[in-house]
């Protein structure tokens, strides 16, 4: 992989801070390059994932389209609103006779 060398501006007390942060972990300013690219790398979310499927020994170069993802999904035979309206008539009937009872005791 070919290097490319360029400028960058950036916050001097964040510069300083991550310098300081790179010396105090590999000893000096010589892996500067590296940790920059390394921090570039945690942005790079297809990077990220790479690394992490490197790291954990599976093959995930080859991701699935949307209409993939969307096609695996379980279909459900049931509507969330539906049992959403279920449970709420339920509580609405309970709270109902609770209100004639309690009209009722008094």
């Amino acid at each position: 992989m070919s290097k490319v060398k360029t400028t960058i501006i950036v916050n001097e007390k964040v510069w300083n801070q991550f310098k300081e942060t790179i010396s105090s972990r590999y000893g000096s300013h010589r892996n500067l390059s590296s940790a920059v690219e390394q921090a570039i790398k945690c942005f790079n979310a297809v990077e990220l994932l790479n690394s992490f499927s490197d790291a954990m020994g599976f093959d995930a170069k080859i991701y699935p389209s949307i209409k993939d993802v969307e096609n695996r999904r379980p279909k459900l035979r049931t509507s969330a609103g539906k049992i959403v309206r279920e449970m709420r008539d339920e509580r609405e009937a309970h709270i109902s006779r609770f209100k004639q009872h309690r009209e009722e005791v008094h």
